[in-house]
């Protein structure tokens, strides 16, 4: 298959989840027509730090870095959205396989970074892990598909996957432990397929996998990152927020946290399963 490049049409940016979308700058003349040499500038030693995976299901990505920077994401350009964080639309949906070329330009001297290439990663799962017995299985994809659930090779069942490409099938069929479970999706323009499940017995003792931290929690962060399942509801502070379709939730403190606190995030993800909760501690920055 013929990989495709990521193009970024310019226009203005939208809210996505509280947070706005990076503009895409038209060209590298439009970070300042006076910049005159490279010099020696510390951002040649930082490449793109990519916040989770860009998924073939994404419509945004996030990307970490210097906050006096331009972010360049297969040769289209963006400003930070806050504190070194860069939150990108993706104009279309990207395959498995394809990748993401990055890289930073400083904007006070020129000067770039190094390039960070990415691989386009499968975001067609089935969520939480499927247990022996299931009466019901959940997951994402994209949206305005058809979803059939495989059961050892046969058809168990079909849905539509609606929104955001969650999608939900109640098994015609009872599913027996170390079964073989997938989806295969058919959207207008292609068929994709999910990892394949081993079945595994029940543990009514555990919860499925919370959040996790992207970054490290210091005493001078100004945000923080996570990574949930896609569209999961994240409670911090006693704040709720929402992860986007590559389950990335981007917090923004109002004010610093002091070293040693202790913190608590829970999630509940789109389907209504409570996640298992993530407690860490703010750390002294160095």
């Amino acid at each position: 298959m013929k990989k495709r490049i990521l193009i970024v049409v310019a226009g203005l940016g939208i809210t996505l989840g509280g947070l706005t979308a990076g503009n895409p700058i038209t060209s590298h003349a439009a970070i300042d027509p006076d910049i005159a040499g490279v010099g020696n500038d510390p951002i040649q030693n930082i490449v793109p730090f990519l916040a989770g995976n860009i998924l073939d299901s994404s419509k945004e990505a996030t990307f970490i870095g210097p906050s006096n920077a331009i972010l360049v994401v297969n040769g289209q350009y963006f400003r930070e959205n806050t504190n070194g964080v860069f939150h990108i639309q993706l104009p279309n949906y990207l395959d498995v396989g394809d990748k993401v070329v990055t890289q930073f330009i400083s904007i006070s001297s020129g000067a770039s970074s190094a390039t960070r290439v990415y691989t386009v990663t499968n975001g067609t799962t089935i969520d939480p892990v499927v247990t022996s017995g299931a009466t019901r299985l959940f997951g994402s994809t994209r949206p305005n598909s058809i979803v059939t659930l495989l059961v050892n090779g046969q058809s168990a069942g079909t849905a539509f996957s609606f929104g955001y490409g969650q999608w939900n099938i109640a098994p015609n069929t009872y599913i027996p432990l170390d079964s073989n479970v997938s989806i295969r999706v058919n959207s207008s323009t292609h068929t994709l397929n999910s990892p394949v499940y081993k079945v595994t017995k029940p543990n009514s003792g555990s919860l499925p996998k919370g959040p996790q931290l992207v970054q490290t929690v210091t005493n001078q962060s100004k945000d923080i990152l996570f990574t949930a399942t896609p569209y999961a509801r994240l409670t911090l502070l006693g704040t709720d927020y929402k992860a986007d379709s590559a389950g990335i939730v981007h917090v923004k403190l109002g004010t610093t946290l002091g070293a040693g606190t202790t913190l608590t995030a829970t999630t509940v993800d789109d389907y209504g399963h409570i996640r298992e909760p993530l407690t860490f501690t703010v750390i002294s920055s160095r």
